[in-house]
Parts: structure tokens; sequence; C-alpha cells
């Protein structure tokens, strides 16, 4: 592709112009959505081995969507929580389903500034004892 994606069209009226830059509209519009997914995708890899690591359950989450589930997991003490798209259900085949509010399912209040806090400070603790100063 261009810098100028609209350079790569040859046309001579507004008509085709606007005619040959549909594909390309499309394919732009969607180039983000891919990425987010893709993005999501390798998120919920490692979340999948985290809940293999840490007492986790998997609740449906209709707020999140239609299929979509909240994985719960629970390290150090805190919660954590991250939505699960029905095409990675796959992934945590291992965790344990239970229903929408379940004692092991219901959100402890977090922000997503908070959680990112807990995931920075576990880790810090977790990297404590290996010698390596920062």
């Amino acid at each position: 592709m261009t810098v100028f994606p609209l350079d790569e069209l040859r046309a001579d009226t507004p008509c085709e112009v606007l005619h040959a830059a549909a594909p390309l509209a499309r394919r732009l519009a969607d180039e983000p959505a891919e990425a987010l997914t893709a993005a999501r995708r390798e998120r919920n890899h490692l979340a999948a081995w985290l809940a293999a690591l840490h007492p986790s359950v998997l609740a449906p989450a209709p707020d999140a969507g239609d299929g979509w589930h909240r994985l719960f997991l629970r390290a150090g003490g805190w919660q954590f929580t991250w939505p699960i798209p029905p095409a990675d259900l796959p992934l945590f085949d291992h965790v344990r389903r239970v229903p929408a509010g379940d004692v092991r399912a219901r959100w402890d209040g977090h922000t997503i500034a908070q959680m990112y806090l807990r995931i920075r400070t576990h880790t810090a603790v977790l990297g404590m004892g290996n010698g390596i100063s920062t």
C-alpha cells in the first residue's frame, strides 16, 4: 500500500472513484477490528495459562455480548477478571464453568486500573527473590 491509499485508485469520473474506493474503504475499516481480535486472542492465551495455575472459574457474561463469558481468577489474594468471546472459549476448556451469580464469579468492584496495579504489584512480589534489582 502506498502512503496515500487513494493514490492506488485509477478512475476518470467521481462515480468511478467512489466505486473503486469501496473495497479499499472496507479493507481499511476491517483492519482495526482484526487487530483487536488478534490482540484479544493473544491475551486470552495468556489468561488461559494463568487460569491453569490459579483458582479460576468462567461464568456467562451477557453484559459483554451474546455467548461471552467472564474469567474470574484469584492470585495473590486478589481477583482478576477478563471478558472472553465465544470464539476463545475452547482455550478455557480446563476452567470450571459456573452460573452467573455464583459466589466464585462475583465481581469485587475493581476497575481496570486497579487490576493492572494488582498485576504489577503481584509480579513485583513474585520477582523479589530472583536477585534482579529494578
